[in-house]
């Protein structure tokens, strides 16, 4: 059971944090209008933030499947829709170039940029929730759900560096905007299937 959690949650972080969001956006200004120093700081301080939400997910999930199974289902039942939602958004985006994203910025504080960039983000508290309703069960354990928190975590701070990296050498600007469009559109046909199921099968369970 827990390396299918396992799996499923490296799954859908990878295809979460390629499609591009507030997180990337910040990174892609403070790198590109500043330094790769400053978009690696950038993404240190999402990857603090982000504890925050792991934090108060685990706990919440698991205070509501103890208390009220009837509340876990509908948590569940709307992270599925979230989901599903998510994946739809990336399947009707368009292709938006990366310099159209781009603005002045303060050449100060990245780290806190990224961090309340991502801390005040409402997409970033309904995925987290969503990930530990969804994915996770409420009777791992917490250490192996801690350890998970340190699989997203590097997940997403590796990608946001490599962005970094690959915005910083010139040649390759064109291939991380040919990129981006291809796995947005792969991501939400995994999404909204993944959320189709899911609902598909609470409706089974508790209306049929």
């Amino acid at each position: 059971m827990f390396s299918h959690e396992f799996y499923a949650l490296v799954i859908i972080t990878l295809i979460t944090v390629i499609t591009p969001g507030p997180d990337f956006v910040v990174v892609v200004k403070n790198t590109v209008g500043v330094s790769r120093r400053a978009g690696f700081l950038t993404a240190f301080g999402i990857a603090t933030a982000i504890w925050v939400h792991i934090f108060y997910s685990i706990v919440a999930v698991q205070f509501v499947a103890t208390q009220s199974e009837f509340i876990f289902e509908v948590i569940r039942l709307l992270g599925a829709t979230y989901l599903f939602w998510l994946g739809w958004k990336s399947l009707t985006s368009t292709a938006q170039p990366l310099a159209t994203k781009i603005d002045n910025i303060q050449r100060s504080a990245f780290w806190k940029q990224g961090f309340i960039n991502n801390l005040l983000n409402p997409k970033a508290t309904l995925f987290f929730i969503s990930i530990f309703s969804q994915v996770v069960d409420p009777n791992t354990p917490i250490f192996l759900q801690v350890g998970y928190g340190v699989v997203i975590t590097a997940i997403c701070f590796s990608w946001l560096c490599f962005i970094a990296i690959m915005l910083t050498i010139e040649s390759m600007k064109p291939y991380v905007s040919k990129i981006v469009q291809p796995v947005e559109k792969v991501a939400g046909v995994i999404f909204v299937s993944y959320a189709s199921m899911e609902i598909y099968n609470s409706y089974q369970l508790h209306f049929l």
